[in-house]
């Protein structure tokens, strides 16, 4: 039953022989109630008119039994028999073909005839009606019963009944051959579909299946089927981006290595210009290793592999502790820090994490200042979360390109000839930190100055 095909089919066959069988069973049961009604009526006649053919005179009860009085009645199928009784039980009269044999005694009320059924001596089944009625002139009562045998009767149901059966597997053959047709047709737009997906290359992820042509059960699945492949368009186009990003990352301090160690093996050297040489090397190393390791860091974010512990951390000793890194540069270039975080605000979450968060804000805020300008740091409870913002003062971003700072790799001059040490991964593993510690992070550039919000769950 994996198959839409067959559960389909097995689905409309099985509703069509339920809907045939019902259909069925109502047919037979009206016809059979019509025919036994029929047939009742039938005996309910010959009853009333053999009561009336009583006479009752100065001579007795005479009595005139079928056929001798009914001729016309005895022209039916199924042999007639009837049998009249006086109120004290004795058998006034029966007919010939019941010979030493009694009809069952019986009546309704107020002269209403009343219907059963029974068995005949000779075995056979019939149906009798019974009922009570005056004589002429007279107190007394009799009381007619009047049976019918049913085989004829039965031998009519059984009739329609092989014909419904013969009927309904006929329809039921038919049904199926055009259910396999109907089905066959229905599923070929899924056909279609899956030739249109395997039709789709690598190189070719721009390409969309057309949703005009397919059934309107199937537009949604289309429609986001064309959304996933837009997705791993997009997803491939960053994957390109991202090695060429890394490529021309990695190419300008490998060619500063290159040219170090190149141009300090090009001559003999006192042993200060090789030590400064080296000095150069490592620092244009530990810049790449810096890379590395963000993006080894960002890697296993995506993928979920990075694991954070939780611990109450006091946000204004860890904003403290991480700006002492860049004291130094920032007094050089005459930077104001104002930590306005209070006492009070605290969360639990990883405090290696939010290192790396606030590290990241506050180096790219003390290199991005203008030359005495100001790094704020603010932050209050909101609703069982922690807001924060880090600004700096001095921004020259326009809102389109503040609307890329996020981005992997992306910096605000194109062609990457600025002195700036930084390869533009900071603030894109500041927001994959936040996101995965539950939060969020937004940056805004007006009024000369660049903040960055964050939104920390109180408890992760």
């Amino acid at each position: 039953m994996k198959s839409l095909r067959t559960r389909l089919l097995v689905g409309m066959i099985g509703s069509f022989a339920l809907l045939l069988l019902v259909f069925g069973l109502v047919i037979d049961a009206s016809i059979e109630y019509m025919l036994v009604r029929e047939f009742d009526f039938y005996l309910e006649t010959v009853g009333r008119t053999l009561a009336a053919a009583v006479d009752h005179g100065r001579a007795g009860i005479r009595v005139k039994l079928v056929p001798e009085a009914l001729p016309d009645i005895q022209q039916v199928e199924g042999e007639l028999f009837s049998q009249y009784w006086t109120d004290d039980g004795a058998v006034l009269a029966k007919s010939t073909n019941l010979s030493s044999n009694n009809l069952p005694r019986f009546h309704a009320a107020a002269g209403q005839p009343q219907i059963r059924t029974f068995v005949l001596p000779d075995g056979r089944h019939a149906r009798a009606a019974g009922m009570r009625f005056p004589l002429p002139g007279d107190r007394r009562h009799l009381t007619v019963v009047v049976a019918r045998d049913t085989s004829d009767l039965e031998s009519h149901v059984w009739e329609l009944r092989w014909l419904l059966l013969a009927a309904g597997a006929g329809t039921m053959a038919v049904g199926a051959v055009v259910s396999v047709g109907v089905i066959r047709r229905s599923l070929m737009p899924l056909g279609r579909l899956a030739s249109a997906i395997a039709a789709i290359r690598e190189e070719d992820l721009a390409a969309r299946i057309p949703a005009d042509k397919m059934p309107d059960e199937m537009v949604p699945v289309v429609q986001r089927l064309n959304e996933l492949l837009g997705r791993l368009e997009q997803a491939f186009v960053r994957e390109r981006s991202l090695t060429a990003d890394i490529a021309h990352e990695l190419r300008t301090p490998v060619g500063g290595i290159l040219s170090t160690a190149g141009v300090a093996l090009t001559s003999d050297r006192a042993p200060a210009e090789y030590q400064e040489a080296l000095e150069d090397v490592r620092g244009i190393a530990r810049r790449m290793r810096s890379m590395i390791e963000s993006l080894l860091m960002l890697a296993r974010l995506d993928f979920q592999a990075a694991g954070f512990q939780q611990e109450r951390i006091h946000l204004r000793d860890l904003v403290s502790s991480c700006w002492q890194r860049f004291h130094n540069i920032a007094a050089a270039r005459g930077l104001v820090f104002e930590n306005h975080v209070p006492d009070d605000v605290s969360l639990l979450s990883d405090p290696d994490a939010l290192s790396i968060v606030f590290s990241n804000l506050l180096e790219n805020a003390a290199e991005y200042s203008n030359e005495c300008g100001t790094v704020r740091v603010n932050a209050r409870n909101a609703d069982g979360a922690v807001e924060l913002e880090v600004a700096n003062t001095g921004c020259t971003l326009s809102e389109e390109q503040v609307a890329h700072v996020f981005d992997r790799f992306w910096r605000a001059d194109p062609s990457r000839k600025d002195s700036s040490s930084h390869a533009g991964l900071g603030l894109a593993l500041v927001r994959r930190i936040a996101t995965s510690l539950g939060g969020t992070a937004s940056a805004e550039g007006n009024d000369d100055e660049f903040t960055v919000r964050l939104r920390l769950p109180a408890a992760i």
